[in-house]
């Protein structure tokens, strides 16, 4: 009964301590990665909406967690994120979007999305219902990512763009250097000179 009062206490503590390993690397290797789009800082601009969103979406028969929404109505929506803050070191190096239409937007015009870093165009995709897009970014040198939807119509309304993925990939932080300890050298000794008696005299 003692001995397996005993096994029973070391497992227990040897779960505690791969736990708190666990926690404490994850605190040594930082914060989040990647990183949410919207952790950053987010300005829309219209005349139609954007706005963070958590619901559940169908698109492409499949179910997405969204994470926000622009709806140009029959005009544009947009948005524009600041991800790397005045004079400051670049901190990511890639940006992962991923976006589409409602399986039900069956009746809404296509929606074109543009994307911009730094104001400068870089892509644009169309999206009608039940599709969607994937784009994958460099932005090691980019301040600014901007995000526009532009319905294909004046006079209809479209349906929402919902965007169920806007990662940043963090640039990974250099190994560091180990310090290096000075050698010691180890001198030897010097042999001992062994120095022979004298003969004693004869009495």
């Amino acid at each position: 009964m003692q001995k397996t009062k005993l096994i029973a206490q070391a497992i227990a503590s040897a779960m505690l301590t791969l736990t708190l390993t666990t926690i404490g690397t994850q605190v040594v290797q930082g914060i989040e990665n990647p990183v949410s789009l919207l952790r950053t800082t987010c300005v829309g601009s219209g005349p139609g909406r954007w706005r963070p969103d958590t619901e559940n979406v169908a698109i492409g028969r499949s179910v997405y967690k969204s994470l926000m929404k622009l709806s140009p109505s029959n005009g544009s929506a947009a948005v524009t994120c600041r991800i790397r803050p005045e004079d400051s070191e670049p901190r990511f190096q890639t940006l992962q979007l991923e976006f589409g239409m409602l399986d039900s937007d069956t009746t809404s015009p296509p929606n074109t999305v543009n994307i911009y870093l730094d104001g400068r165009q870089v892509a644009t995709r169309t999206v009608t219902a039940a599709q969607t897009a994937s784009l994958l970014f460099n932005v090691g040198n980019v301040s600014n990512v901007s995000i526009e939807t532009i319905c294909a119509s004046s006079s209809e309304y479209c349906g929402r763009v919902y965007f169920f993925k806007a990662s940043l990939e963090r640039i990974p932080e250099p190994p560091r250097r180990l310090r290096r300890e000075p050698q010691r050298l180890t001198v030897p000794e010097p042999p001992r000179l062994l120095v022979p008696e004298p003969p004693r005299r004869r009495k």
